[in-house]
């Protein structure tokens, strides 16, 4: 009721961000006001909204965990740096008070929990203690008959001999359509390869301009956002997944691809899915040039393609009980050392 209220009234930017996590804590504060008794226990919270809940925690002797959401100021940083150099976008900086609060849930959490070692990294670059922070991989758990309905095309796999302008090798970038998460690579990437037996689909919401020369390649298709009911039809029809992000603090997406059968293509400025040469390949160096590269290799080896779609499958280490006996065992150990 109050996102909707927000909205009509048209309030936005970073101010109202903040704004709302302070309403959040306030209410989170009332419910934790209100549970009985002294007995020691454990607050979760995320990231931005944490400070004041932690604060409280700590007046009652209880144990703090920080869940960090994204890689923190660094890839604010990288993404402000993104921003400056596209005059076809505009960016609103982050205010230097959401960083002071932000700083201080560090502070006050007895341990912060990120999704990838990349985000560790992140956090270390900010003077936050690597003894503090522990790596768990977000968990993903399949849309009822997602992996079947995908697997289930015989069409999907790649041809036995070369890709052609009837069969072009087909690829999937999926999500937000910005700089961050490297759909100008991903053009790049294409550009060079100009005469290329390939199709590149585009689905999500678009956060720029899209080139005049990317609407006129009949190769590429933008389709914005969809709802999720058409995503599967997305990958049904892929032969690869695109995701050369600049930065994400984990990249569920990928998780998504591999539990539809498709490889996928990754930077390694996210969570760490992808076995290189088994189901995919981890991009190195992050560049346009080195995509285009290994596009051009897969396309004169489809035996290797379908090889990594083979191997293509969701590991159990994403699942949900996976999660949820790394998080017991945080807990475990900080009753321990209690």
């Amino acid at each position: 009721m109050r996102e909707l209220a927000d909205r009509m009234r048209r309030r936005h930017g970073w101010t109202q961000i903040m704004r709302r996590n302070a309403w959040f804590q306030r209410e989170a504060l009332r419910a934790l006001k209100a549970l009985p008794g002294d007995a020691p226990r454990t607050v979760f919270a995320y990231s931005y909204a944490a400070a004041d809940i932690f604060d409280y925690a700590r007046t009652r002797g209880w144990r703090t965990v920080l869940g960090q959401i994204d890689p923190g100021p660094v890839e604010a940083r990288l993404v402000a740096g993104l921003y400056r150099d596209a005059s076809d976008l505009s960016h609103e900086p982050i205010p230097d008070a959401y960083w002071d609060a932000w700083r201080r849930e560090t502070e006050l959490a007895d341990r912060i929990v990120v999704n990838s070692d990349w985000s560790k990294m992140c956090l270390a670059r900010e003077v936050v203690s690597l003894e503090k922070i522990d790596v768990v991989p977000l968990a993903y758990e399949p849309i009822a008959g997602f992996d079947e309905r995908c697997n289930g095309d015989q069409l999907t796999g790649p041809p036995k001999g070369c890709f052609t302008d009837r069969r072009p090798l087909r690829l999937l970038f999926l999500g937000q359509v910005t700089r961050r998460k490297g759909i100008d690579l991903v053009f790049e990437a294409v550009r060079q390869l100009a005469d290329a037996p390939l199709r590149l689909d585009v689905v999500g919401p678009v956060q720029l301009e899209i080139p005049e020369w990317v609407a006129a390649d009949p190769r590429i298709f933008v389709y914005g956002g969809v709802v999720q009911s058409e995503v599967m039809d997305f990958y049904k029809s892929a032969d690869l997944f695109l995701f050369p992000t600049r930065s994400d603090g984990f990249g569920l997406t990928q998780l998504e691809a591999l539990s539809a059968g498709v490889p996928v293509i990754a930077s390694n400025c996210c969570g760490a899915v992808v076995q290189s040469g088994v189901n995919g390949e981890i991009l190195e160096p992050l560049e346009a040039g080195a995509l285009a590269e290994c596009l051009q290799t897969l396309m004169a080896a489809p035996a290797t393609l379908a090889a990594w779609r083979s191997a293509a499958r969701l590991d159990p280490g994403f699942g949900i009980d996976a999660l949820s006996e790394r998080l017991v065992a945080i807990e475990t150990r900080l009753a321990q050392a209690a």
